[in-house]
């Protein structure tokens, strides 16, 4: 043991009677499910399965990690992101490993699922979004409306996870602000957390103090809304209060 670092040290010889091939090696994957606010909606994107197994049916994009280039979980995750999206910077999170043995007809594959959430904003501004090699083409689809949609392998259960999560992490966490812009308004903001939750909000007022008892926020200008009608307050996240 390191006295210093409080780790486990190497000796030379620790690996001397250690024989790689002697176990079997799963495949690892990652999938990454991106998000953003469309249409009012949260959306997810998803490609057709140009190949089998699961040929026409809908998945998650992803792909296997480049174990030969010692490549991380999370770099696996980000590669991914900017394969499908040329975006290389925004919030994933590690949702869930996925390991059932049946889970992927071809063999034993392991994936660990990230969600990312992306403000549509940027994905417009990147305008990249196309079916890769492995996929016939790409589609925005409503996570809360997936229930006739045919999914490949465990996608269904995945995307269920994602939801879930988001959903649990919304009123205490900051996660609802990684969808907006880097300016928005009240209005804004309450289309997120509707979007997230699958309902309305329609306490405005209890929903603006719960959101200043959790998080910071700054005016900084106002927001014109067209020719007509009061221009309702810009605003800007500066971070969570210390008390959450």
């Amino acid at each position: 043991m390191d006295k210093k670092t409080g780790e486990g040290t190497l000796l030379k010889d620790d690996l001397s009677n250690y024989s790689a091939e002697k176990y079997k090696k799963p495949s690892v994957t990652v999938d990454i499910i991106i998000c953003t606010i469309l249409e009012g909606k949260l959306k997810v994107l998803l490609i057709k399965r140009k190949h089998p197994p699961y040929r026409g049916n809908w998945a998650i994009p992803g792909g296997f990690v480049e174990v030969d280039k010692n490549e991380t979980l999370e770099e696996a995750a980000y590669r991914e992101l900017r394969e499908e999206t040329n975006i290389t910077k925004c919030y994933i999170e590690q949702l869930k490993t996925y390991g059932d043995p049946g889970r992927d007809p071809r063999t034993r594959v392991i994936t660990v699922a990230h969600f990312a959430l992306v403000p549509y904003e940027l994905l417009q501004a990147q305008n990249t979004i196309k079916a890769g090699d492995d996929a016939a083409e790409t589609e925005w689809f409503p996570l809360h409306e997936l229930k006739g949609v045919d999914l490949a392998f465990d996608h269904r259960q995945i995307l269920t996870d994602a939801l879930n999560r988001l959903k649990g992490k919304l009123w205490y966490s900051p996660i609802a602000f990684s969808l907006l812009p880097s300016t928005f308004t009240w209005s804004d903001l309450k289309k997120v957390y509707e979007s997230i939750l699958g309902e309305k909000i329609e306490a405005h007022f209890n929903f603006r103090r719960k959101i200043n008892a959790r998080f910071k926020m700054q005016v900084t200008k106002s927001c014109l809304k067209g020719a007509t009608g009061r221009p309702s307050k810009c605003l800007k996240f500066l971070g969570s209060k210390d008390a959450y």
